[in-house]
């Protein structure tokens, strides 16, 4: 563990408290804090019984932020990233690369075996494109 700067931070790269983080990306704490509870943002490292956010974090709150703002709902944010954790692209996702099917995207596993798409509603599994916000949809419709 790293050992706290005299000002009571830990060394290396910038380090956030979780109020410095709300601030630094437009939000409040209590998002913040709601956000990590989801496992949408991984905990911070402790000094003592003070939390740091990095940079890292701040990345990916922000994503989870631009996702919000543009009509994804948390579980869909959520599954973005445990397919981006699985090491799945975009194509593998949305069922575009040759030779591969939705269903056998559904089936991705992580690392530990854990698939990459657990805990999605039982109607939604197997709809990859479910995660796209449904005013996007709408605009499609439209046009």
């Amino acid at each position: 563990m790293n050992r706290p700067s005299p000002g009571g931070r830990p060394p290396g790269p910038p380090a956030f408290t979780v109020d410095q983080l709300a601030r630094a990306t437009g939000t409040t704490t209590r998002h913040v804090r709601a956000l990590q509870t989801q496992g949408l943002l991984p905990p911070p490292s402790l000094v003592g019984r003070t939390g740091y956010y990095d940079e890292d974090h701040r990345d990916r709150l922000r994503a989870v932020l631009r996702l919000q703002h543009q009509g994804f709902s948390l579980a869909a944010i959520a599954a973005l990233f445990r397919a981006r954790d699985a090491g799945l692209t975009l194509d593998d996702v949305l069922g575009l690369r040759h030779g591969t099917d939705v269903a056998s995207v559904d089936g991705a596993f992580d690392e530990d075996g854990v698939d990459a798409f657990e805990g999605w509603p039982l109607e939604r599994q197997g709809r990859l494109l479910s995660i796209v916000p449904s005013t996007f949809l709408a605009l499609d419709e439209a046009s």
